[in-house]
């Protein structure tokens, strides 16, 4: 017995060591010098083992980002002998330039050798031949004012059928505000004779304090395709790929000492406040309302950023405010925001009134220099209907100088001047007349002012509504009659509310994001050209009625296309056959 357990633990010891000598650890890398921007691959083999392998990956973290791993296992058969392994493959993307080291990890209870690579500043800063992705950044301006936009746009470059998974490093320097520009763009350009796909994403930053403003470079890590696939599985070939831009150091110019202290800091490359009134503003009558409306617009600046223009004391007129209505597009690539402010005035009573002068000093970054948006001064003359004067009194007087007392015998003035006096019942039956007569003048007034649902001014922008059933052919019927008469900015405003019932998307803001739906160059082309009415400055700037009628075609052949596809869909599943085999 004893004979036997010892055998059993030779056996057993003797397993072990053999599976131990089975179990071997291979390395190799790739290469070892490499330019900025790209990456490396460890292989590990490992022989003698099918699963369960323990890699230790957290040596290589301090130094390189890990961008893919992937493992597969092998097993063949030679002069009958079995064998087997597995080869797990690390992409690694260095941190830094220079020498830099791969540590030693632990595999399988073994250590690997360390490796050392090399990297290099890339020897050319554009495409290269044979290269199959490139990146760049660009930005507007090297120095900046504090709030002052800054453009930002990443372009990435491919020559395969397609990119997946794009993923970038994050564009967030600190004490800022960052935005996206909508979203981002895919498209072809044609490079010395070579076609390249290019993936764009257009940022704006704006700096909220003065100094160093530094952009971090960005990473780029995704998988490219080259339009092939698995024949078994059908799945797409692909295989990872990285791409490096260098980041920018931005000077951060702090307010300028010669902006007033006491007004709000407005950097910008246009800034333009515009009043319009609902009525002649010339004469009004006791009672009688106005409504005004002014409108900053700033190219340059997001609409949230643009000040109140505060709400204005009136001798004569009492003030009611509406609440603003704030909006941001991209005009060109550059932020255009708008705020516009509306109030009711009502005059209380007769006399001059002076609506007091707008000026809006802000921060020109073309000229540098200090510039004002102003507003002229308006006079109104309110005065009730026929004037003033003291009816009696002028009667008495003419009596007195046409019947003199010393021509009619004592006592007869007196009779006469009684005599003429009207009884109190006409007074006060001629008041009640008059009271009637201004009440029905009221109500016909009342009944032909514009309401808030006239077509003719839009009050609250009517992309606020929410997204819901029916509300699609309700909201184009109200874009048809924008197209025929309306203004630039009411034609603007209903064709964003439809855009929003179309797509049900409730995220639809501006007319960038309803032309980056459509791809129709055609109608991009028109909401350009509406949008530049509305905030170029050129006199010239006009949305003619053969305009508004190829929108009105644009927009009836694209509603009709999507009808019709929606109901060949429905007609589909409809007529769909049942599957031949129920779950």
């Amino acid at each position: 017995m004893t004979v036997c357990l010892a055998l059993i633990a030779l056996l057993s010891l003797a397993g072990n060591a053999a599976a131990q000598q089975q179990t071997r650890v291979e390395t190799e890398l790739d290469r070892s010098e490499i330019a900025r921007g790209e990456t490396v691959t460890l292989r590990i083999r490992v022989h003698g083992q099918q699963g369960g392998v323990a890699i230790e990956l957290d040596p290589l973290r301090e130094q390189f980002e890990i961008v893919s791993t992937r493992s597969a296992s092998h097993l063949r058969s030679v002069n009958n002998r079995i064998e087997s392994w597995t080869d797990y493959m690390l992409v690694l993307f260095p941190r830094e330039l220079g020498e830099q080291e791969i540590p030693p990890i632990s595999v399988a209870g073994q250590v690997t050798e360390p490796y050392t690579i090399t990297v290099t500043e890339p020897s050319t800063t554009g495409l290269a031949s044979g290269q199959d992705v490139h990146m760049e950044t660009v930005i507007s301006k090297d120095s900046v004012y504090v709030q002052e936009q800054l453009l930002f746009t990443i372009r990435l470059y491919y020559t395969i059928a397609g990119i997946r998974n794009p993923n970038f490093t994050e564009v967030a320097p600190e004490n800022t505000v960052v935005q996206l520009l909508g979203q981002p763009h895919q498209y072809e350009q044609l490079i010395d004779g070579q076609r390249y796909g290019v993936y764009e994403m257009n940022y704006v930053i704006f700096p909220q304090r003065s100094g160093e403003m530094e952009i971090p470079d960005i990473v780029f890590r995704g998988e490219l395709t080259d339009g092939s696939s698995n024949f078994v599985f059908r799945n797409p070939n692909m295989r990872p790929v990285t791409a490096f831009a260098p980041g920018y150091n931005i000077e951060v110019k702090g307010r300028p000492g010669a902006f007033p202290t006491d007004s709000t800091w407005l950097p910008a490359s246009d800034i333009r406040v515009e009043e319009r009134w609902s009525d002649d503003i010339t004469r009004l009558e006791p009672g009688q309302s106005v409504t005004r409306t002014l409108t900053i617009t700033g190219n340059g600046l997001d609409g949230a950023a643009l000040p109140p223009l505060g709400r204005p004391e009136i001798d004569r007129m009492n003030v009611y405010p509406e609440p603003p209505v704030i909006e941001r597009s991209i005009i060109d690539g550059n932020v255009v925001g708008t705020r516009t402010e509306i109030y009711e005035l009502v005059a209380t009573e007769n006399g001059s009134v002076v609506i007091p002068e707008i000026n809006l000093p802000w921060w020109d970054v073309d000229t540098d220099s200090l510039r004002q948006a102003v507003v002229p001064a308006s006079f109104i003359v309110v005065e009730a209907p026929g004037g003033a004067g003291a009816d009696g009194d002028s009667v008495s007087t003419a009596t007195d100088n046409a019947v003199p007392g010393n021509l009619l015998p004592p006592g007869t003035t007196d009779e006469l001047l009684s005599s003429r006096q009207t009884p109190a019942w006409i007074i006060y039956g001629l008041l009640s007349v008059i009271v009637l007569i201004l009440a029905v003048m009221w109500w016909f007034w009342q009944r032909r002012r514009p309401t808030d649902d006239s077509p003719g001014i839009v009050r609250t922008p009517v992309y606020e509504r929410d997204i819901e059933n029916g509300q699609e052919k309700l909201a184009f019927r109200q874009l048809e009659s924008s197209l025929a008469a309306a203004e630039p900015l009411q034609l603007r405003q209903h064709l964003i509310a439809w855009g929003r019932q179309y797509y049900r998307d409730a995220g639809l803001h501006n007319l960038d994001d309803l032309s980056a739906r459509f791809d129709n160059s055609e109608l991009t082309s028109l909401c350009q050209k509406l949008q530049a009415v509305l905030y170029s400055s050129a006199a010239d700037a006009t949305f003619s009625a053969g305009d508004r009628q190829r929108l009105s075609s644009v927009l009836k052949a694209e509603r009709s296309a999507h009808l019709k596809d929606n109901q060949r869909l429905e007609q589909e599943q409809n007529f769909a056959l049942p599957p031949l085999y129920r779950q």
